[in-house]
């Protein structure tokens, strides 16, 4: 009994003494205790920058198809969706441009269905990939649209209309002509969709040096007509490169052919992975993150292999291909995927990103129902936030991603900088900018807007959730704060810093 009793004695001793070496404090879990990482900007020097329609848009060729199902003009809530994304390009192309046939006139809905034919001039099409036609009027009350919203319109002809080998720009022509009698502004064009992968998808090929001629007829019957003589070309359109040796050998031959004496932006398409098979963990991977890199530094080898001083463009670009990855490319998770990509490319001299998709997908920025996803509103904040010469971070901390940029001068005074930020660890950290420990902080902290976490369908900005009010947006206000940068485990956003006075940042 005694020995129990001198056990009991020596626990409550010791206990005593745990309590008075940590006082009153409460002990966290090693896992909430924030780890600090020192951020230094370059503030010398600027390769690159970023205008207003860096962050662009896209929408696919096959809603025209599909009849603009469920996309309303005069949707007041779409109205303001689409401007808060303004200034920006829209990209009408895809798959689906290669299968589509401009008809001037104003068909019944009988004569429209009649109007869809399979293509008879290549062999390895599938069942569902027929002619559809684009009417007039059809034409003019989307572009009025992006017109209202503020969109400079990129359009896709279709390059499979043929004849002898050769493209055949009579209905290019037709559209032109109708357009230029409508008062249409018609940005830039491209001329068909991933020619790399004909061969695979339709068991025909359309080799770099006929896709440029091609463009030369093209930029000669934009020529013919006055109000697109200014218009830019994009292309070749090319799927991934670095992964893919064929679009990397189909770029490089595109370049040798002189493709820089006719384009005005080279052009490719990016995805991380495919949506049929991409996990959780898989947007949230370092290594998976890193392939972007992969892609553009293929991408700059060859332009600078080749001596071409053009702009790089990503045309078609998201998470995963084939639509999108369900119930994860539409989710919280997402963003951390699509602010690297910004970041990325934005470091590399990129001059254009097209998100895939505006509308339509598991993949878009709104949902089928006009409501936006977690990537609308970190789109929005981009857009709001960046502008102006692109600023180099000399050091990344291990899986935290941190970008930095001139701040946009509608929103905060010249010599503000925005630094935008990814934390991969399950961990807080708290972000140190020594050069600016005196000077107050904006702070836009994204979080997963409801339990559902990471796969959430919600967003919340320095903890409040992001709905819309009926047809309008949220307002999107910063959290000042001096001193750290507190991040949340697993979060991303944005950091102002309006007194920073950087002369780089002062036009």
């Amino acid at each position: 009994m005694s020995s129990v009793i001198i056990q009991c004695f020596l626990f409550l001793f010791l206990l005593v003494q745990c309590y008075r070496l940590g006082g009153s404090h409460k002990v966290y879990p090693q896992k909430n205790i924030h780890s600090q990482e020192e951020i230094e900007i370059n503030l010398t020097f600027s390769q690159y920058s970023c205008d207003q329609n860096f962050l662009s848009v896209a929408i696919d060729s096959s809603e025209i198809k599909n009849k603009w199902r469920g996309f309303d003009f005069s949707s007041q809530k779409l109205q303001n969706l689409a401007h808060a994304l303004s200034p920006a390009y829209i990209r009408i192309g895809g798959t689906d441009a290669d299968f589509l046939i401009f008809n001037p006139n104003e068909l019944t809905e009988a004569e429209n269905e009649m109007s869809y034919k399979p293509v008879s001039n290549y062999t390895g099409l599938k069942k569902d990939e027929q002619e559809f036609t684009l009417t007039g009027g059809v034409w003019r009350n989307m572009t009025h649209f992006f017109q209202y919203v503020g969109w400079d319109v990129i359009f896709d002809f279709n390059l499979f209309l043929r004849k002898k080998d050769l493209w055949d720009p009579s209905n290019a022509s037709s559209l032109l002509s109708f357009s230029e009698m409508n008062g249409i502004n018609i940005a830039a064009f491209q001329l068909g969709n991933e020619p790399n992968s004909y061969e695979h998808n339709f068991n025909f090929t359309i080799s770099p040096s006929a896709l440029l001629n091609d463009l030369k007829t093209l930029r000669n019957v934009l020529n013919d007509h006055p109000f697109y003589r200014s218009s830019g070309l994009f292309g070749p359109e090319v799927t991934n490169l670095g992964n893919r040796a064929g679009s990397s050998t189909y770029l490089k031959q595109f370049l040798e052919a002189g493709a820089c004496d006719v384009m005005d932006y080279i052009s490719s398409h990016h995805y991380y992975l495919d949506g049929r098979t991409a996990t959780a963990d898989d947007f949230l991977n370092p290594q998976v993150l890193d392939t972007l890199k992969t892609s553009v530094e293929t991408a700059r080898t060859i332009m600078r292999e080749n001596n071409c001083p053009l702009p790089l463009a990503l045309t078609e670009t998201s998470s995963c291909y084939g639509g999108g990855a369900p119930n994860l490319s539409d989710r919280y998770l997402a963003g951390f995927l699509w602010l690297d990509k910004l970041g990325v490319t934005a470091l590399n001299g990129y001059s254009r990103i097209f998100r895939q998709t505006f509308y339509s997908g598991h993949y878009a920025l709104i949902s089928s129902e006009l409501e936006p996803n977690p990537d609308f509103f970190l789109s929005v904040l981009f857009k709001k936030l960046v502008e102006g010469p692109v600023l180099t971070v000399v050091k990344q901390p291990e899986k935290i991603r941190v970008y930095a940029n001139c701040a946009n001068t509608a929103f905060y005074p010249q010599g503000s900088i925005v630094i935008y930020f990814l934390n991969l660890r399950d961990t807080p950290v708290n972000l140190s900018l020594s050069q600016f420990a005196d000077l107050k902080t904006d702070v836009y902290l994204l979080t997963p807007g409801d339990s559902d976490g990471l796969k959430s369908r919600f967003v919340k900005l320095n903890g409040n959730l992001l709905v819309l009010s009926g047809s309008e947006l949220p307002p999107l206000p910063p959290r000042t704060v001096q001193g750290v940068i507190s991040l949340e485990p697993q979060s991303f956003g944005f950091a102002v810093i309006p007194g920073a006075k950087a002369s780089i940042c002062i036009k």
